[in-house]
């Protein structure tokens, strides 16, 4: 979060979206300006395909519409990695194949 900027102490606390995020979200737009109305309805999947977006972007975005009283829409609640994802499916096959071979399985503590 550190390239978001605060404006200057006396205006309003919203944050200021950083040039590299706007310009992406222009262009995806097709449009000069927007406003935290027009990014809060566009599926998280729609900008994060868009050229210059990447994972912190999209923070930066999420805490920029947060700070507008909106949040990016499609967001999945729990984001596992790929890698955790894989790692518990392989987890699983692995019990379930010992299971089979008429191994038990017990949780270490």
């Amino acid at each position: 979060m550190s390239d978001c900027k605060f404006p200057p102490s006396g205006e309003s606390e919203a944050i200021v979206l950083p040039t590299r995020q706007r310009n992406a979200l222009r262009l995806l737009l097709n449009k000069p300006s927007f406003s935290p109305q027009e990014i809060a309805a566009l599926d998280v999947r729609i900008i994060e395909r868009a050229p210059g977006i990447g994972r912190k972007s999209l923070d930066l975005i999420n805490a920029w519409l947060k700070s507008h009283g909106y949040a990016l829409s499609g967001v999945p609640r729990a984001t596992l990695g790929n890698r955790q994802i894989l790692r518990q499916r392989k987890l699983q096959q692995a019990i379930e194949l010992l299971r089979g071979s008429g191994y038990e399985i017990r949780r270490s503590r």
